[in-house]
């Protein structure tokens, strides 16, 4: 569909892509779904992924520790992916991108980006669009 959010038509394919696998997905995987859906509600935590997997958070961190990972470690990795996406489109505004990916307060969402990114929201933005806009010209050029 041509209207259709790029980012929930990516979120769905993977996760048709795991049931089509007829595999359960690794704990990592499955998290970082639940997490997804959970950062833009303000409700995402590991006492909720657990619930919503059916099990207690301390079986979560087993699962993730196994795999090499924790569960702080998959929300801000998730939240950097979709920060990347969102932050370099022009959709949202930066408050609202802040928002979605859980944080409390625009300033708490910046430091956060800051820390990640090595820049602000806007720079990356900014040096995004440049990059865009170079690239669609070189693709003009005979």
């Amino acid at each position: 569909m041509s209207h259709s959010d790029p980012q929930l038509r990516e979120y769905s394919r993977r996760i048709l892509d795991d049931l089509d696998a007829g595999t359960a997905p690794p704990a990592t995987v499955r998290t970082r779904q639940l997490v997804e859906m959970l950062l833009p509600t303000g409700r995402c935590s590991v006492d909720q992924v657990a619930s919503s997997l059916g099990v207690d958070r301390r079986t979560v961190h087993r699962r993730l520790t196994a795999e090499g990972t924790t569960f702080s470690a998959v929300v801000d990795d998730t939240r950097a992916a979709l920060a990347d996406h969102l932050v370099a489109g022009q959709r949202h505004s930066f408050t609202d991108v802040g928002a979605m990916l859980g944080f409390s307060s625009p300033s708490n969402f910046a430091r956060w980006f800051r820390r990640r990114f090595g820049c602000t929201p806007r720079e990356w933005r900014s040096t995004r669009a440049s990059r865009t806009t170079e690239s669609t010209q070189g693709a003009e050029l005979p």
